[in-house]
């Protein structure tokens, strides 16, 4: 009995010791109070990366440091925020799941909160890059973070796909949805995060019928009052416009006097582009903001590259209301209202966030500018600007100034709906005389 116990001994002894659950890397995380969102606290949805350092850990969200060990019941974490203690977690893993309890300190009043929290390993990619066919069958008349998205795309992933116009009618005039800039969507993109950009190139937005339609009277809000008293002696309709894919034109059906010679040139875009909202926000589709939405800009075309804010978990990306040509301002209220093909491919640029959207083309870098009056749409488009090239050139004040006063331009995209749209450009040319990036 003696060597049997010497034996067992022995062998316990030359066994590995159990391997210690790696918590290292990033970790796609939602953490709730009471199972509900607290946007008052320091961590909500995000991500945790973290990283082994001998016998201990060291761990970032967003601005948050983490510093902590493995202890037998979990990865014991401490958080501070720039230099403030801003509470305690104790994380348990499992396969690539992550769970976990604590207490986090709410800035205002100051008090320590229980939370728990669940996270994930991010996606893998099952494949290279993909492009995507989706027949849209429903549609939603608002940007939600509550939808289910309808597609998961990775990074350099590519969708075509078909927008409604409008009033909800599909490419052979047949309505599929609620009039009010019916959208398709959501695209849920892996790997985007609150606090990431998302980037969508508009490959191809190209009219998919022979007609289109815009209101024959000019918005009143976007007239004085005398103007309005005038226009109302007139009963307002609509324009039927027809399109010549072919020569790229379009022009009034059955027109009266002045505009039977009236052709213009088609210019196709997107009205609606956007993200899901902040918090849990559910915004309708007529309404524009740091999230996008419905920006009526006529830069918003084939060949232009997009960039949202991402507020929520997969970025939720949402498209529609196609005009085949638009004027600044939207002033009927209305571009030439159609249905679209639309070719789009998506990206996402980490922990890196101008906090409204920004677009660029082969010739200008623009900034979206949204507020409740012109006034502020201008200086929220004024202010993008200025933070995006201090940030990307490393501008001082001064420098900016030198800059945007010189080489400023502005287009007036939005000024009939509920929050009005400036878009503040800047050519590429006058930015390649300041150097790389």
């Amino acid at each position: 009995m003696k060597r049997l116990a010497v034996f067992a001994g022995l062998l316990l002894s030359t066994m590995p010791a159990l391997a210690a659950p790696d918590f290292s890397g990033n970790w796609e995380v939602a953490v709730r109070e009471f199972g509900d969102h607290n946007y008052y606290l320091p961590m909500q949805d995000g991500r945790l990366t973290l990283e082994v350092h001998g016998d201990g850990y060291t761990g970032r969200f967003g601005q948050i440091a983490f510093t902590g060990a493995v202890e037998k019941d979990g990865l014991h974490l401490a958080c501070n925020d720039k230099g403030r203690d801003c509470g305690r977690l104790v994380l348990q893993l499992s396969g690539n799941r992550l769970s976990g309890k604590g207490e986090l300190v709410q800035s205002s009043p100051v008090i320590a909160l229980p939370v728990s929290l669940e996270g994930k390993r991010p996606a893998t990619r099952p494949q290279n890059a993909a492009v995507h066919d989706y027949d849209p069958q429903s549609f939603h008349n608002f940007y939600s973070p509550a939808l289910a998205p309808v597609m998961h795309l990775f990074p350099g992933d590519s969708v075509k796909t078909r927008t409604l116009d409008s009033r909800g009618q599909d490419r052979d005039g047949k309505p599929r949805a609620p009039r009010g800039n019916p959208l398709t969507g959501p695209f849920y993109v892996e790997g985007a995060m609150p606090g990431d950009t998302l980037v969508v190139h508009l490959d191809r937005v190209r009219t998919n019928r022979d007609s289109a339609y815009q209101s024959d009277l000019v918005a009143t809000t976007a007239l004085e009052t005398g103007a309005i008293e005038q226009q109302a002696k007139f009963e307002s309709g609509f324009h039927a416009w027809k399109i010549d894919a072919a020569a790229g034109t379009a022009s009034v059906i059955d027109p009266d006097g002045k505009l039977k010679p009236f052709t213009i040139k088609l210019s196709p875009m997107l009205g609606c582009v956007g993200v899901a909202p902040p918090h849990d926000e559910t915004l309708g589709s007529g309404h524009l903001g740091a999230f996008g939405g419905n920006m009526d800009s006529p830069e918003i075309r084939e060949g232009a590259t997009l960039y949202f804010p991402v507020f929520q978990p997969g970025a939720l990306f949402y498209l529609g209301d196609g005009h085949a040509e638009q004027g600044d301002g939207e002033l009927p209220g209305q571009g030439l209202e159609t249905s679209m093909d639309v070719q789009f491919t998506v990206d996402v640029i980490p922990n890196v966030s101008l906090g409204q959207m920004r677009v660029e083309d082969g010739s200008f870098e623009m900034v979206m500018g949204t507020g409740g009056t012109l006034d502020a749409a201008m200086k929220n488009a004024t202010t993008g600007m200025s933070r995006w090239l201090a940030a990307t050139y490393h501008l001082a004040p001064q420098d900016v100034a030198a800059v945007l006063g010189t080489e400023m331009k502005y287009e007036i995209a939005e000024v009939v709906d509920s929050e009005y749209d400036v878009v503040a450009k800047v050519s590429k040319d006058a930015l390649a005389r300041l150097g790389k990036p």
